[in-house]
């Protein structure tokens, strides 16, 4: 009995069925066929890599605050600036719910990506661009308010190094986004074509929760 290609194609293989195929432009580093691909395994590691760094941080500051019996209080008393005459509050809290409310509208816009909706996507990313660059202006200023520099003790050192960092974090979680949102402009995502959306959403949502605990360390423990 003679037998054909496509026979001997069955016996050895499974034949493809050209509608498993993804289309050309779902294939590549950032097609997500499952949770857990190799591009998201990248991204995991990496933040694990910046929680290392900045645990080593907040060890620092917490080992200098238990050594040191005259350790300077955050600011002594309140100056002004630091509480705002409308709202009653600071602007280290201003600048810790501009970034609670960038975290909400930032994972708003993988929802919508992962519907496939570009247009709510795009939407959504301006916001949590606008929220970073107001915290990143509102941290300018406070510096420029603090009344002390790195040099002045060892509080003002670490103060500057966990805030400086974080801040340095925060600007290249504002440039990620931005490139998220011209590559959003451009149609380059689609409901199964989005981890640089989620990586962004990712690397976000750390320095937010970063930032809150520094704001605890910090701003309220002293």
């Amino acid at each position: 009995m003679r037998t054909t290609v496509e026979d001997r194609t069955v016996v050895r293989g499974r034949r493809t069925d050209p509608a498993d195929r993804l289309p050309p432009n779902e294939t590549g580093l950032e097609a997500q066929p499952s949770r857990f691909s190799a591009g998201m395994w990248a991204v995991i590691l990496f933040i694990s890599s910046e929680a290392f760094f900045f645990g080593a941080l907040f060890t620092t500051y917490f080992f200098l605050r238990a050594r040191i019996p005259d350790w300077e209080p955050v600011f002594g008393e309140k100056p002004t600036w630091q509480v705002d005459p409308i709202l009653g509050i600071g602007l280290p809290t201003i600048n810790t719910i501009e970034l609670l409310v960038s975290s909400v509208t930032m994972q708003i816009a993988v929802n919508a990506i992962k519907r496939g909706d570009r247009t709510a996507l795009r939407n959504w990313m301006i916001p949590t661009i606008v929220l970073g660059v107001l915290f990143l202006v509102g941290q300018g200023y406070e510096y420029t308010k603090l009344g002390f520099l790195p040099r002045d003790g060892i509080f003002a050192g670490v103060f500057f190094t966990l805030t400086g960092f974080h801040g340095a974090h925060v600007t290249g979680g504002v440039i990620f986004n931005i490139i998220v949102f011209y590559r959003t402009l451009r149609g380059q995502f689609t409901a199964r074509r989005h981890l640089a959306v989620e990586a962004a959403s990712i690397y976000w949502h750390f320095v937010d929760v970063v930032w809150i605990g520094l704001f605890t360390t910090i701003y309220i423990i002293g």
